[in-house]
């Protein structure tokens, strides 16, 4: 409306500027008056509208009261569940926490309860703790799974605890010595496992072993073992008790005699035991020998040996030395007496007849000592051999795996033993012929520039050996012309 009588003020105003003041003045006065007129009529109208308007805002307003009273229950509602849900929250990473603080103490108990309880125990709760155990290395385990594995695993931990306070006996396997598996009792009796057959024929203590999930029995005295079978079959008896908490009775199981060694170093002990005997047996005869002629030898034969070749009295000399027991006299009387060509010559024969003496039994000693280490070396390869067959078929006897090992270290140790306790002597000995060669070389030289003076004494000498060797070659002719000359004798 207001457009509309702006529209008619501005014709007005145009009108009064063409008929004049006056006339624009009435002019502008009509259209004021009528414009008046229907902004009454337009207010009237205005307020004709406005009432149903006005009824119509109140309806709705009444309306939104309504549904504002109906909200406001449910808007308490909604708070509440969010707080609620909050508080569910909460809860939910509280349970969280704690059943992952639970879980990560059931998964350190899971891992040390194997070494928390005795190797033969395992025979009982090996199923649970291994389904504790993949249960807790498999992520994709559900949680639940997890733990109720894990608390099974606990529960059998509590009976297990009931069960042993003042002992208890179960029936399960054991190893012995040898790497036989035998079925039997345990009674475990606070910190010690007792084991024995049904016959009592194996009995003693039940010990862990190393990479075996079965335990060793070591057997004890046959006294003790008796008392173990008993009560381990009848849970009544004496039991064996060790003050020292175990420590006796594994140093004493744990303690071999030389025989033991000897018997666990396998079937390749025989012949490095007979190849001992031959070393040690032929060092010490042969110590013994050359000690003996070194107690025999009196430098004073030697001297008057030398002193009746300078004379040329050779009789005396070959009869003082044949007579003697120095062996180096008798080197020099042999020399004396079996002069073929030259002086020199019988000298060397002589004397490596004398070293041969010497040195006889020494191939016995090095031989030994070269073959012992490769014997030894011979039970290492047959030891692991044993082992890796073993590993590739009956894996239910670790025993086998660790017993061949042994052997195989056992012939290795002794072959190397007799080749170092061999060296000892045979290097005394070598020295000891050292010893020998030297003091039959000096006289040797001594003799021989002796006879060098005098040509004469050598040829003299060569005559006396061919005179001798004619001597033995005429006697020997008789004797056997005579015994062509026989006649066979007939019944």
């Amino acid at each position: 409306m207001r457009p509309l009588i702006l529209l008619t003020l501005l014709t007005a105003s145009a009108g009064a500027q063409s008929l004049g003041f006056s006339k624009a003045k009435d002019s502008a006065q009509a259209d004021f008056d009528r414009s008046k007129e229907e902004l009454s009529k337009v207010q009237v109208e205005i307020g004709k509208e406005k009432e149903p308007l006005n009824r119509e805002l109140s309806q709705l307003e009444d309306k939104l009261r309504q549904l504002q009273d109906q909200y406001a229950p449910l808007t308490r509602e909604l708070d509440a569940a969010e707080l609620n849900y909050s508080n569910l929250k909460n809860q939910v990473k509280l349970a969280t926490e704690e059943n992952s603080y639970l879980t990560n103490i059931l998964d350190e108990y899971t891992k040390g309860f194997e070494s928390k309880v005795h190797v033969s125990e395992m025979q009982l709760y090996r199923g649970d703790l291994d389904k504790a155990k993949m249960a807790a290395e498999n992520d994709k385990t559900p949680l639940k799974e997890r733990f109720l594995t894990q608390v099974s695993l606990l529960k059998s931990s509590i009976t297990r605890l009931g069960e042993i306070i003042g002992g208890t006996i179960f029936a399960g396997k054991a190893v012995d010595s040898q790497g036989f598996v035998l079925d039997g009792k345990f009674a475990l009796i606070g910190p010690m496992a007792l084991f024995s057959t049904a016959d009592g024929k194996s009995a003693g203590i039940a010990m862990p072993q190393v990479g075996s999930a079965m335990p060793i029995v070591r057997s004890i005295t046959p006294e003790i073992n008796a008392a173990i079978s008993v009560l381990a079959n009848t849970g009544k008896g004496l039991l064996p008790l060790d003050g020292s908490l175990g420590a006796a009775i594994k140093d004493f199981v744990t303690k071999h005699s030389l025989l033991d060694t000897y018997k666990h170093g396998g079937p390749i002990m025989h012949p490095l035991l007979l190849v001992s005997i031959l070393v040690f047996g032929t060092a010490l005869e042969r110590i013994f020998f050359i000690l003996r002629e070194k107690k025999r030898r009196k430098p004073k034969d030697v001297l008057a040996i030398l002193d009746a070749v300078e004379e040329g009295n050779f009789d005396q000399a070959i009869a003082s030395g044949k007579k003697s027991l120095d062996y180096v006299a008798r080197a020099l009387a042999h020399a004396l007496a079996h002069v073929e060509t030259n002086i020199s010559d019988a000298l060397g024969m002589s004397a490596s007849m004398e070293i041969k003496r010497f040195k006889r039994g020494f191939f016995v000693l090095d031989t030994g000592m070269t073959i012992a280490p490769l014997l030894g070396l011979l039970g290492t390869v047959t030891g692991m051999m044993g082992s890796f067959a073993a590993i590739g078929g009956d894996m239910g006897a670790p025993t086998a795996i660790t017993g061949g090992i042994a052997e195989a270290l056992i012939a290795t140790a002794f072959g190397l033993v007799i080749a170092m306790a061999g060296l000892v002597p045979f290097n005394y000995l070598n020295n000891m012929v050292e010893d020998a060669e030297h003091e039959l070389e000096v006289a040797a030289s001594k003799l021989e520039l002796i006879i060098e003076k005098n040509k004469k004494h050598e040829e003299e000498l060569r005559h006396r050996h061919r005179a001798e060797l004619a001597a033995e070659d005429g006697s020997k002719a008789p004797a056997a012309q005579q015994a062509g000359n026989l006649k066979p004798v007939t019944a």
